[in-house]
């Protein structure tokens, strides 16, 4: 059994993507601060900016299962 390939996954290609998923929430996050402090500055009641920032937010129906899901392909195999 040749153990090769999961250790390249393992040391290269899962931290890869672990960091490109935490850049992504990052970038989410800074979008929202923004949001909030734009409503904010425009002095609207906090009651009004609470509900916008929930009504905008889009990992509101983002489930972690979701994000893990990978896309079910062709499987490789002998052939």
């Amino acid at each position: 059994m040749n153990v090769r390939p999961f250790l390249k996954f393992l040391f290269f290609h899962l931290p890869r993507i672990l960091f490109q998923i935490a850049g992504l929430f990052r970038v989410i996050n800074q979008g929202k601060r923004a949001f909030r402090k734009g409503l904010e500055s425009e002095d609207l009641p906090k009651e009004l900016v609470e509900e916008l920032l929930g009504e905008f937010d889009p990992l509101e129906d983002l489930s972690l299962r979701e994000v893990l899901r990978f896309p079910m392909g062709r499987k490789r195999g002998r052939g």
